[in-house]
């Protein structure tokens, strides 16, 4: 994909993942090596992993738009988002309701909804540390220490943790300087925009995860059109990563989901 990086593995129908803000595309193989029989296709967001910097300026639908595009190149009608990244497979969905037929949304982000507390404060802390050219890894150290808990669920998984560490060491956190972040933050997804979603959508979130997170899972749930909710146990708010051999059923299941009658026009 111009100016993107893509990863691909395995073969049948495809699947786009989207993963979580400073991670990228490298994470989902544990996943994906539990779900045979697709093909997984994960795309580096602009300023993660190995794509080009994100624009300052582009908006959440822009982006949405640029990924449903590129979805529909490649047949893939199912998309997966984890985190920030399922705000964006969440606006995919609205964007290009023909392309998108099956969305899996774990650790649910809704553009709008109160954010954590810590986790705005550590953002904050950010922002000091790279003004005061912190190093890679003391940008990634913060980033993962507790509170927020965004992380906090890798603490029992070392090499999981340790996987995270490498690839937030090579975030470049050029959005800090930019602002870039900012404008995609501040879309919002109200409930009427909710219920047009016509996907069938199923929502991952872990037992443990932040209030936030949990409460935007039942949000969806309430309001997007035959959702449905899946709650992994023993995990936080990184679930799909945390236990890739519990969570596999609860994708395998959303992206299996027959599409609705009379859905595409």
């Amino acid at each position: 994909m111009n100016g993107l990086r893509v990863i691909e593995s395995g073969t049948g129908p495809a699947v786009l993942w989207v993963h979580g803000y400073t991670m990228d595309s490298t994470l989902w193989q544990p996943l994906w090596d539990l779900l045979p029989g697709w093909r997984h296709i994960g795309v580096d967001l602009p300023g993660h992993g190995g794509s080009e910097p994100l624009r300052r300026g582009q908006t959440l639908p822009e982006l949405a738009l640029r990924l449903a595009a590129f979805a529909d190149a490649e047949v893939a009608h199912r998309v997966v988002g984890l985190s920030f990244g399922s705000g964006v497979a969440l606006q995919m969905a609205l964007e290009a309701p023909e392309v998108v037929r099956n969305l899996v949304l774990a650790a649910p982000t809704l553009g709008g909804a109160p954010p954590d507390p810590a986790a705005r404060r550590r953002y904050m802390e950010l922002m000091t540390l790279r003004r005061a050219r912190g190093a890679p890894e003391q940008m990634a150290e913060l980033w993962m220490d507790s509170p927020p808990d965004i992380f906090r669920g890798t603490e029992a998984h070392p090499a999981l943790r340790a996987r995270l560490r490498e690839v937030i060491g090579r975030h470049s956190w050029a959005e800090l300087d930019t602002g870039a972040m900012a404008m995609l933050g501040m879309h919002r997804h109200p409930p009427e925009d909710l219920a047009r979603v016509r996907a069938r959508t199923t929502v991952i979130v872990g037992d443990s995860d932040m209030p936030v997170f949990t409460a935007n899972a039942h949000t969806l749930q309430e309001n997007v059109p035959g959702c449905e909710l899946r709650v992994i146990p023993g995990t936080a708010h990184l679930p799909l990563l945390e236990r890739p051999e519990i969570a596999a059923d609860a994708v395998f299941q959303g992206l299996s989901l027959p599409e609705k009658v009379g859905k595409v026009i």
